[in-house]
């Protein structure tokens, strides 16, 4: 389960970005090898079709899985990112990231990363790479 006050801190750190504020991205499970978070649906993220934006979603992964690997103990950078968009996001509350390590080396992070709906449908998967930076102040005690 996860630790309330390592989410709340984790939330504080990423509110920073103006970027993420903007998204509404909240972190809603942060453990080891895993993180859940969301996104409200809102016309201002759709496309002119009325359907979630892929950039809005491949922000709201790239941000999930950032904050995983962040959790391991660095300050880290995306290297690459890729997103399989399966299908249109419509007819929902919110949007939900989960992101799960696939495997944690000594200078790289890769998480997959599955985005759903409201009912649990997967629309949309795939796979971010990190660098590892420095010790993050996250971390900091």
């Amino acid at each position: 389960m996860s630790d309330r006050e390592e989410v709340a801190r984790f939330q504080r750190a990423i509110d920073k970005s103006g970027f993420v504020r903007l998204l509404d991205i909240k972190i809603l499970e942060l453990e080891k090898d895993h993180a859940k978070g969301s996104m409200p649906f809102d016309e201002k993220y759709c496309n002119p079709y009325g359907s979630f934006h892929g950039g809005a979603l491949y922000s709201l992964a790239d941000t999930i899985a950032g904050v995983l690997a962040d959790y391991a103990g660095c300050d880290v950078s995306t290297v690459e990112g890729s997103m399989h968009f399966l299908e249109s996001v419509k007819d929902t509350e919110h949007v939900y990231c989960l992101a799960n390590v696939k495997r944690s080396g000594g200078h790289l992070i890769t998480v997959d990363v599955s985005i759903t709906d409201d009912n649990d449908k997967l629309l949309d998967c795939g796979t971010y790479t990190f660098f590892r930076l420095t010790k993050s102040d996250t971390h900091a005690s």
